[in-house]
């Protein structure tokens, strides 16, 4: 996904495919400041068209979406987009944060059989997205730098932006 050096040093973009829009704050507030881009989609459906009109350098995924497994979710975006090694969008299986032992190693395993990249629990952080997408230690400063004056970047679907916005109005009067 970074062919070029222009790429390289923009903030990395990440799709959160996952219903439960809330447990993401942290990426959340990263976006504001300007450090990711981020674009939250509730169905496999909705981010498969979203696939094909984005570049993206990470997909978090749930494993359960409105339409679809997370797992089925994560083989359509293999199937599609091949796997183009280095170039590819690195895909991870999100995983509850209260998993563990048998559990979590349950979760590693069926993520990887699905062709997931990783599995990563919440709460989930900008290190946790170096890792994921494998940015070199000296790359990792200037892509997750406090961009200050960068524009903040997260989208939502029309009608959950619209849902947003009507509780910000509601809650501002």
């Amino acid at each position: 996904m970074m062919p070029d050096r222009e790429h390289d040093l923009a903030a990395p973009s990440v799709v959160v495919v996952d219903p439960r829009f809330d447990t993401y704050k942290q990426l959340a507030a990263s976006a504001r400041q300007g450090r990711i881009g981020l674009h939250f989609r509730s169905s496999g459906a909705d981010a498969i068209k979203l696939s094909r009109r984005l570049s993206v350098d990470a997909w978090l995924i749930a494993p359960d979406l409105d339409d679809m497994s997370g797992h089925d979710l994560v083989q359509l975006l293999k199937e599609r987009h091949g796997d183009a090694g280095a170039e590819s969008a690195k895909v991870a299986i999100v995983a509850a944060a209260d998993a563990a032992g048998r559990q979590k190693k349950l979760a590693e395993q069926d993520a990887i059989e699905a062709g997931a990249d990783a599995l990563i629990q919440h709460p989930i952080t900008l290190r946790d997205l170096e890792e994921l997408i494998g940015l070199p230690v000296e790359e990792r400063s200037k892509v997750f730098a406090d961009k200050g004056s960068a524009k903040a970047f997260i989208t939502l679907p029309v009608g959950v932006g619209a849902a947003v916005v009507a509780i910000a109005v509601l809650m501002l009067g």
